[in-house]
């Protein structure tokens, strides 16, 4: 049985950095979706499960034939009454197309991290 060094080379130690670096990436890229988009004063967060609601609520929605809600909760907890479907359609719209534009975001970051030109990821601009 051969003993185990008891250290990480620095190739090892640059390997497990790139890793973490690319893992915070993800989250960052997560948390900047979740803040989600503003139309006509009303945020709609971007998180997974906001987008599955999104998702359901226009379907069942155009399937009942229905223009509006009657009352409407936002994201940040504030109701609206008589909202527009046509609203929540164009928020669910803006979330992918700025999911979309996050992803290609995190993946340029990625490239630079796995090139060595990004050491951390603070201060990254993730405004799409």
């Amino acid at each position: 049985m051969t003993a185990q060094p008891w250290f990480i080379s620095a190739e090892q130690q640059a390997e497990q950095r790139k890793s973490q670096l690319l893992a915070s990436l993800e989250n960052d890229r997560k948390a900047a979706e979740a803040l989600g988009v503003i139309i006509n004063g009303i945020r709609y967060s971007g998180d997974p499960s906001n987008r599955a609601a999104l998702m359901e609520v226009v379907q069942f929605a155009r399937e009942g034939q229905q223009a509006t809600f009657t009352a409407w909760k936002d994201s940040d907890g504030q109701f609206h009454a008589n909202h527009p479907l046509s609203e929540v359609e164009q928020a669910l719209q803006a979330i992918a197309q700025r999911r979309g534009a996050l992803i290609a975001l995190e993946g340029q970051y990625q490239a630079q991290v796995v090139a060595g030109e990004i050491e951390s990821i603070e201060g990254l601009n993730w405004e799409v």
